[in-house]
């Protein structure tokens, strides 16, 4: 009896000991695991990466590790897009206030000139002739109402606040609508446009912003003519698309700009004295994307062939 009582006493101790032995085990590897997750932490809170050890464990160590690794990428992702964004933003202060300088130092240049003038005349002297100033205050204004125009439509498409509406389908109206717009301007350069509609295309669309598209396209194809030329506008349609091409026999563009002259701001390397900004082609390929077609420019071998499919 002593000797059962000795060895269940002995027993007690030993599985006491391991017992104990266990838990203060099992306490140094949590207070270890603990202290990796708040290392780990003090990397995220410092910018470092964060590096989980335990790969391949199902601890819940291992898995709040992994976590935080996750939400780490996800942050650092989120921080490019935003400088990113503010890089974007920056470029696009800087193209403004560098597309605004020319007319407003127009602006400033004749505006002393109309001063002088009048205090010419208020001294008795014989003054210049003010309608060449007013004329270019005029040219100037133009040019700002058209930037201002230009970059709050910019603005909406980036913002996605424009909602396109098709209420229309007759697609050669818009088409007929964006020709009469162009045509002064045509006029000025002596171009003649070959036009080739069938009798119908039907197409649903929103008039007025596909026929802003539209007018860009057939305002590049004027701008970038010389003296004389014709462009032809022909209107067809395939099984799934309507399809509308712009050609013209003007300076065309380099090799390799087929992508480049959508991006906004972009001219071509071939351009010298002619006036734009270079958002033109980037707002009507924003707004035919909006209808769910696209557009795509062909080089050729004298001038561009610029064509807008639109799904039927």
């Amino acid at each position: 009896m002593k000797m059962y009582l000795e060895l269940m006493a002995a027993l007690t101790v030993g599985f006491g000991a391991g017992a104990g032995s266990m838990f203060w085990y099992q306490r140094k590897m949590r207070m270890k695991e603990l202290s990796g997750i708040a290392a780990m932490s003090e990397d995220i809170i410092n910018g470092k990466k964060a590096m989980a050890s335990s790969v391949g464990e199902e601890t819940m160590a291992a898995r709040i590790a992994h976590q935080m690794v996750r939400v780490q990428e996800i942050l650092s992702g989120a921080k490019e897009d935003a400088q990113k964004s503010r890089d974007e933003i920056q470029k696009l202060i800087s193209e403004i206030a560098h597309q605004m300088r020319t007319p407003l130092a127009n602006i400033k240049t004749y505006l002393g000139f109309l001063k002088e003038d009048l205090e010419k005349r208020k001294e008795g002297e014989e003054g210049t002739e003010r309608k060449e100033y007013v004329s270019a205050l005029e040219e100037s204004g133009k040019k700002l109402h058209f930037l201002v125009e230009s970059f709050v439509s910019m603005s909406r498409l980036e913002q996605k606040i424009i909602q396109v509406r098709k209420d229309e389908t007759d697609l050669l109206k818009t088409v007929r609508n964006a020709l009469g717009q162009i045509q002064s301007r045509a006029e000025e350069k002596n171009i003649q446009f070959d036009i080739v509609f069938p009798e119908e295309a039907v197409c649903g669309h929103d008039p007025n912003w596909l026929g802003e598209a539209i007018y860009n396209l057939l305002d590049n194809g004027v701008k970038y003519s010389r003296q004389g030329r014709k462009i032809e506008v022909s209107v067809g349609k395939s099984e799934m698309f309507a399809k509308l091409r712009v050609r013209d026999y003007g300076i065309g563009i380099e090799e390799g700009e087929e992508n480049q002259i959508f991006r906004r701001f972009y001219r071509g390397r071939r351009v010298t004295n002619q006036e734009g900004l270079g958002i033109g082609l980037y707002l009507a390929r924003e707004i035919v994307a909006l209808h769910g077609g696209f557009i795509t420019v062909k080089r050729m071998p004298q001038g561009l062939l610029a064509e807008i499919d639109l799904p039927l």
